[in-house]
Formats: structure tokens, sequence, C-alpha cells
């Protein structure tokens, strides 16, 4: 945490004030629900520990002790709300005080804002190429609370291609070697050489849980194929033991197709998508693998997403004009759950849309990034002009500048604003 930025902007007490209570109340129904009910935060918890009853002197209360007719909002905001904001906010609040900077550089709190703060926060997006000629850039969906210092990631000690994201913190690689970094922070570690050959263009995810793993330990997971044969073995990066392992588990049901990069890792499992319309999915604790078919038109292609705290494929295509379709399949069969039709609200003619040399035939070329978000069921659909944000619960529509024209080879890969820290390697 010591990298950490200090070149913060000083913020008065009316400024904070106002700032917290917008973030409070922007993201209050994240401090309210858990699990699968709604939660409120009870008079004693405002304690930070059960204390023993000889405690009960005002001399002999802990230093961090605030007892509760003593408190302001400042206090409470510091115990309470502070873990459920986005990591740029935090690193702003350092300003208000040596107490706040001190909490907010505290690895405690980089757990608990880890745990806690789980929204998309925007997506890094490259053009992949072997030879590491196009840098990473960042698209956020919240400029005011989800920016990175250094989009390019210029921190790491060389070019690189991103390709995982997991809990906040990132997966690229380098001409010979993988970094896992966290943006935010600017703190990476290099993971030491694989045994097998994964590729020029590697199916390797970032699997990172951080609730209940207070020492930041993660994994990689590659997927590799063998060459000339429908087998696909699977190598595991442990960052316990800061060493890599041949997985017994080996997949026999990929013949004539191949994996696409940029994978997604959420409750234990990580999945890659295939050229053919599965997805194959691989449990990291077990090790067992399997291929989910998604009995989807052929020609049409969709992304790996979490609709209702589970995976889904969700696909996209437009018939004319401003009308969108989705197509949400999901369960442990992949099957149809759901279809919405959507006015994206382009508000273009027909003779407009014929003459654009991005649009086929009169429909507006568009794909669905992959995402995954807790708390909000959220499809992200990108068109030559612009990405929209489409809130399932709600059919509310968020529409963003689409960053240049749509670029087959442009891989775009989710990100969570956080202070996760990452695991010191042995070496």
């Amino acid at each position: 945490m010591e990298l950490l930025k200090d070149n913060m902007m000083t913020i008065s007490s009316d400024e904070f004030e106002n700032n917290i209570m917008a973030d409070a109340e922007e993201f209050s129904p994240a401090i309210q629900q858990q699990d699968s009910g709604t939660h409120k935060v009870p008079e004693d918890d405002f304690k930070a520990v059960a204390y023993k009853q000889e405690w009960n002197e005002v001399s002999k209360l802990p230093a961090d002790y605030i007892r509760r007719e003593d408190m302001e909002i400042k206090d409470v905001a510091m115990k309470h709300v502070l873990p459920f904001l986005p990591g740029k906010s935090l690193m702003k609040f350092r300003a208000v005080s040596n107490e706040w900077n001190h909490w907010i550089v505290c690895p405690l709190l980089a757990y608990q804002q880890s745990t806690s703060f789980q929204k998309l926060s925007g997506y890094f997006y490259q053009v992949v190429d072997a030879d590491f000629q196009s840098d990473p850039n960042f698209l956020s969906l919240d400029h005011s609370g989800n920016g990175i210092p250094n989009p390019s990631l210029g921190f790491l000690p060389e070019r690189i291609k991103v390709l995982s994201s997991s809990s906040g913190l990132l997966l690229c690689q380098g001409l010979e070697s993988y970094y896992v970094c966290n943006p935010l922070t600017e703190d990476w570690k290099c993971i030491p050489p694989h045994q097998y050959y994964h590729g020029s263009d590697p199916a390797v995810i970032l699997a990172f849980d951080p609730q209940g793993n207070i020492e930041s330990y993660f994994h990689l997971v590659a997927a590799v194929p063998l060459l000339d044969q429908p087998v696909v073995f699977f190598e595991i990066y442990s960052s316990q033991s800061n060493s890599w392992s041949r997985s017994s588990s080996e997949c026999l049901e990929l013949e004539d197709t191949t994996l696409v990069g940029g994978g997604l890792y959420m409750k234990g499992m990580a999945y890659w998508s295939t050229t053919s319309n599965g997805v194959l999915a691989f449990d990291v604790k077990s090790e067992v693998s399997a291929v989910l078919r998604v009995p989807i038109p052929p020609g049409r292609y969709g992304a790996l997403t979490q609709v209702k705290d589970e995976l889904s494929y969700v696909t996209v295509y437009n018939d004319c004009g401003d009308v969108f379709m989705l197509d949400i399949y999901g369960g442990m069969d992949m099957s149809l759950n759901h279809s919405v039709c959507i006015n994206l609200g382009h508000k273009k003619s027909r003779q407009t849309l014929e003459e654009d040399p991005f649009i086929d035939n009169g429909t507006v070329l568009c794909s669905v990034l992959p995402c995954i978000n807790s708390g909000d069921d959220i499809v992200v659909i990108c068109t030559t002009e612009r990405i929209y944000l489409y809130y399932l619960s709600g059919q509310k529509i968020e529409t963003f500048m689409t960053p240049g024209q749509l670029n087959p080879k442009r891989r775009f890969i989710p990100y969570t604003n956080s202070l996760a820290a990452i695991h010191e390697l042995k070496n």
C-alpha cells in the first residue's frame, strides 16, 4: 500500500461531508444488502470489538474506541462507509486527516474494501497483437470515482497485454513473463516461468477471491491445448507456493474448436468461451473440467456475463435502427432463459444506417462485452458509436461513447476499482 499516490487534493470539511454523503447515498444499497436479506447496522455495531466489563472506565478504553455519544459523522463514515466506496474515492479521502490517511493505507481496510466493493468500474481495452505494439487503455464508467492513474500500466517493467481481471487485480503478459498487478495502487508481482508453452495469446485466467482471504492468495489457470490433438490440459500457478503444477484433469470435448482469450472467473470457477459457442468450465479447487454447450444460432456470438449471481452467455443482434434483441442463456444446460427487446435510441433513418460503412444491410454492428458485477444485473452492449449499460431489473440504460471504431481484435477486460493487496511471493 506504500505505493498509493500522495498528490491528492486538499479537501475542506464542508466539501468532504458533501462528498462522503453523496458517495454513501450512491453505494448505500451495497452497505445495506447482506446475503439474501437487508441488514441495518445496529447501534452497538459502532463499537469495533466487544469489550470486557472492567474496561468501562473512560481512562481505560482503547485508543480507537469512540463512545456512541461522542461519534461524529466522520467517525461513522470511516468505519462503516469507506469499505463500500471505490478505491479512487478512498485515495482522495486520505487528505481529510492523519487519522483517515493512516486508516486508508491500512491493509485491513484494503481487505474490507476488496470484499465489499464489487461493482463494475470500467474496462481495460487493447488491440491484441503478437508484437505488443498496442498499449492498454481504460474506459471508466464513473470518472469521479473509478479512474486509474496510469491506464497504459506504464509502471510495469515492459510492454504488456492485459489477459484477465479478478476483484481489482489484473493479469498481464509480457514477452516472457506474466505479471499480476493492482492498477490503482501500482503494486505488482512477476510470476515465475511456467513449464509448458501457453501460446502467443494464452487462455490464462486470474483467480482471486478476496472474501476470507486476508493473505491475498491467488491462482493463475492456463488452459493449454495439445498440438494437433483435441485435448486441453490445465497448468495452475499458486501464489501460496509460488510455483506451477499440471492438473491431472484434462478436457477431451473440444475437437475442431479453439479457446477465446479473456475468460472470466467467478465463485471458484474459471470460464472460457470457444469458437464453437461452447463454454469450458474449470473448478479451481477440485480441478474438474466440463464443457457447456450454448444452443445459439450459427454465426452468432456472445460473451460471458454474470446475471442474477450466476454465469450467463448473452448475445445481441440488431434488426434495424434502434431496436436490439438480447438473448440470455444460463443454467447447467445453458438453455435460453430470457429474451429482451430494447430500444437504444439511435434515432437514425434507414438511409443513414445503410450508408454507414460499419453497418451491414441497414443493421448496426454490435457485440456484448463480458461483465462481472455484484448487486446489479447489467448487460454491456458495444456498437460502432456507443457503449450501453442495460440494467435488466430496472430497464435503465446508461450511455458512453465507444473508444474508437469497432475492431474485432480489440479485447475488453472488465475491472473493479479496488485496493486489493497482492500476496507477497516467496523467493
